[in-house]
């Protein structure tokens, strides 16, 4: 009885002082569970443990000696998907019924190694079989077992042992194989069975040699989360970081939507497309640079990013520039003081086609810069005047030099200039200052329009008539356009 208690007291110790693991998802495993002890079925050594497996002896339920429940413990631990290491304990009063012996105290512990056949194909799965290896320390006390003695096979033992002893051990050195399963009910609890093969082969005898079968039930346990932040360590990519699921357990310290472990710029949001860092903006405009046409100069979003030009320099810049290509003043939108030598300006290098008043494609930027002028001095009336070289019929020429000046007015009111402060006239080769005998070239100067600011009773002589009283009156003076190609 005192020996019962003591195996008892070390069942309980093993407990309270071991601490193994399961699986790698719950890693803890504790078995409590009873066990039954077969000695009639062991006759021979480890190499007649085939021939042992098929003896109907070991299936007769009257030659094990069965322990009540709580004779077994079983804690293991995962040492990888694969295998477990285990500490299996089991304790009672056994007898010996191969040499009809009594009941005398049994305590077998030791560890094991077990390899886990589900590893092959889920490890969670609810049908867990497993081998398994052991050794273990084993106290039955056979010393006072004498020899010869004949078992119930009737097989006789001269002695002991190879060594001729005359009386059996108390101690042993044992080492077991065999195979076992547990069938998991739930994720954390099952059952468990498991039958081994328990030989003394240090002893050079087969007296102590037994089968063993047990059944317990299984609890585990202990998913580890070192970091607390309720994620298993298994499933952990930072198990020692408290992170997110969606991160995997890691964390993202700026919320950015990257984890720290991605993120250039663990302390700071920034875009995935810039490896979680911010977009720079090198000349502090408020372009990000991947946006900024211009990024070391500083310039507005409009322009993404770029200073507004000045085209022609006058301070104004070309996007409010009314004639962003010719100098002007902000009281007229960037454009010229708009004057009569102002328009004749632009229109100097008006172009036709020869021989008529169509007005070639590309003077249409000199006619909208004129138009500007115009239409930025309210106030102001103005009269175009066309004129032709010598060459040719005078009535030809006259005729010419109208509908070219007429061509010209019709394109400014087509650039929204009030025609009630237009008028347009010819005058022929009245004013023609090259000979007739002269060069195309030469005579290039006389083919020209120009324009002239009028106002009060001057104007409305001009809407009456055709034709000026005084020719010169409507010539301004060194601002000519060339026009008769």
């Amino acid at each position: 009885m005192k020996n019962l208690k003591l195996g008892i007291s070390a069942l309980a110790l093993t407990v309270a002082s071991t601490v193994f693991a399961q699986t790698t998802t719950n890693p803890w495993l504790i078995g409590v569970g009873a066990h039954g002890v077969n000695h009639v079925a062991a006759g021979g050594g480890l190499n007649d443990f085939f021939d042992n497996l098929t003896s109907k002896e070991l299936y007769s339920i009257g030659n094990y000696t069965i322990t009540p429940p709580l004779s077994k413990l079983t804690v293991a631990r995962n040492l990888s998907k694969g295998f477990v290491l285990d500490w299996q304990t089991s304790v009672g009063n056994v007898d010996n019924k191969r040499f009809g012996t009594d009941k005398e105290f049994f305590l077998m512990t030791g560890l094991g190694l077990q390899f886990k056949f589900n590893s092959l194909w889920n490890e969670d799965s609810w049908f867990d079989p497993y081998i398994r290896l052991g050794a273990n320390y084993l106290r039955h006390d056979y010393t006072g077992v004498t020899f010869p003695r004949t078992d119930v096979t009737g097989k006789v033992y001269s002695s002991y042992n190879e060594d001729g002893d005359l009386t059996g051990k108390a101690n042993f050195f044992a080492v077991n194989g065999g195979l076992g399963s547990n069938f998991w009910l739930t994720k954390n609890f099952g059952i468990g069975i498991q039958g081994d093969y328990v030989t003394t082969p240090v002893d050079k005898s087969d007296v102590a040699n037994f089968w063993q079968a047990s059944a317990s039930l299984l609890f585990r346990f202990g998913n580890t989360d070192r970091d607390k932040d309720g994620i298993p360590d298994k499933e952990d990519a930072c198990p020692d970081q408290p992170g997110l699921p969606e991160f995997q357990g890691c964390p993202d310290t700026d919320g950015d939507g990257i984890p720290d472990k991605d993120d250039a710029c663990p302390d700071v949001a920034g875009p995935k497309e810039n490896n979680g860092c911010p977009w720079p903006d090198t000349d502090n405009d408020g372009v990000l640079d991947k946006d900024d046409a211009c990024p070391d100069v500083a310039g507005p979003v409009e322009n993404n990013g770029c200073p507004w030009p000045d085209t022609d320099g006058d301070g104004i810049l070309d996007k409010d520039d009314k004639c962003p290509t010719v100098p002007g003043l902000p009281e007229y939108q960037g454009c010229p003081k708009p004057t009569a030598e102002a328009v004749t300006e632009k229109l100097k290098d008006i172009l036709f086609d020869f021989n008529k008043a169509t007005i070639k494609a590309e003077s249409n930027g000199k006619l909208d810069e004129a138009a500007s002028i115009i239409k930025a001095a309210p106030a102001e009336n103005f009269v175009v005047v066309g004129m032709t070289d010598a060459k040719g019929a005078a009535a030809y020429n006259l005729k010419l030099s109208k509908e070219r000046a007429a061509a010209v007015v019709k394109a400014l009111e087509a650039r929204g200039v009030n025609p009630d402060v237009l008028k347009s006239i010819g005058i022929g080769s009245q004013e023609a200052t090259v000979p007739a005998t002269a060069s195309d070239a030469e005579r290039q100067a006389d083919r020209k329009v120009v324009v002239r600011a009028i106002s009060g009773d001057e104007w409305t002589t001009y809407k009456k008539s055709d034709l000026p009283t005084s020719v010169k009156k409507a010539t301004p003076k060194k601002k000519s356009t060339k026009k008769r190609k």
